[in-house]
């Protein structure tokens, strides 16, 4: 393997932990934050919590045979 060629296991464990830290710092600062008035967050809120109505298309999709089992 390239990493343990020549190299102490200190060093591959240095590898993975600076690897570890830079993947850690990236999902917490890919993030995105929307700062919206409490009344518009409720409602958003609210449309989330509500059931949803079953539609023409939605029964289609939920019965239609994916591509990939059609065959």
């Amino acid at each position: 393997m390239l990493l343990t060629q020549g190299r102490s296991p200190f060093m591959r464990k240095d590898f993975m932990l600076e690897a570890l830290q830079r993947a850690t710092e990236d999902t917490l600062l890919n993030r995105d934050i929307f700062a919206v008035e409490p009344d518009v967050y409720a409602a958003f809120l609210e449309r989330l919590d509500a059931p949803q109505h079953p539609n023409h298309r939605l029964r289609r999709t939920m019965t239609t045979k994916p591509p990939w089992d059609a065959a």
